[in-house]
């Protein structure tokens, strides 16, 4: 296994997740408490098309 792999899959292993109870989910870094994210909806990636920058 690379050492890219390995810090990948620490790091995956640092976040948790958890609903709230109005429905948003909050993502975070179980090893710094300050380090989270708490989002009311998910955008699908393939959805979004990149333009370039307005002219």
């Amino acid at each position: 296994m690379s050492e890219t792999q390995r810090r990948l899959e620490r790091a995956a292993d640092r976040c948790g997740t958890f609903e709230t109870i109005d429905g948003d989910l909050v993502l975070y870094d179980r090893e710094n408490t300050e380090a989270w994210i708490q989002a009311s909806y998910a955008i699908d990636f393939e959805d979004v098309h990149a333009y370039g920058p307005s002219e």
